[in-house]
């Protein structure tokens, strides 16, 4: 419980920090050694996994970059601006109900940092899995989900 209680703080701290990234701040992310770097991104793949959990699009939007590409298992599939985007993923959550996400991989090391995991749904009362790919991009200060594959 304390463990887990931990890990939400952190992640509410490090959002905080992360939306009130100012031009300073951002030469100093890049004055940042890699294992530093690779750190931040981390945390941010772990964001993003809690708020995909959630299930609600609102919780992952805020990542959501301009032109954002979808490919999901209902058809979906193409570049879309935050704001489609998000209506998308609304949609599709509502028809296939989260019950669970977990990352099984993180990749920081490369200049796309990306990151795979498993998606286990309730569609019209059967359960289904999925395979989730989210690849990240550096947009301004933040990182930005450019490419979310759900299939």
């Amino acid at each position: 419980m304390l463990t887990t209680l931990n890990k939400i703080l952190f992640v509410l701290v490090f959002s905080f920090l992360t939306w009130n990234v100012s031009g300073q701040e951002a030469k100093f992310f890049n004055k940042l050694d890699s294992n530093q770097r690779r750190s931040i991104t981390k945390n941010v793949f772990n964001e993003i996994e809690m708020e995909i959990s959630t299930g609600k699009a609102s919780s992952i939007s805020r990542f959501l970059s301009g032109q954002t590409y979808l490919s999901l298992s209902n058809g979906v599939n193409g570049y879309y601006s935050s704001n489609q985007a998000f209506y998308i993923l609304e949609d599709y959550f509502k028809i296939h109900r989260v019950i669970s996400f977990k990352l099984q991989s993180i990749k920081t090391e490369e200049d796309v940092p990306y990151a795979i995991g498993i998606f286990y749904f309730d569609h019209r009362g059967k359960r289904g899995t999925a395979r989730v790919y989210i690849s990240l991009n550096k947009s301004g200060n933040n990182w930005k989900i450019s490419q979310l594959t759900i299939n």
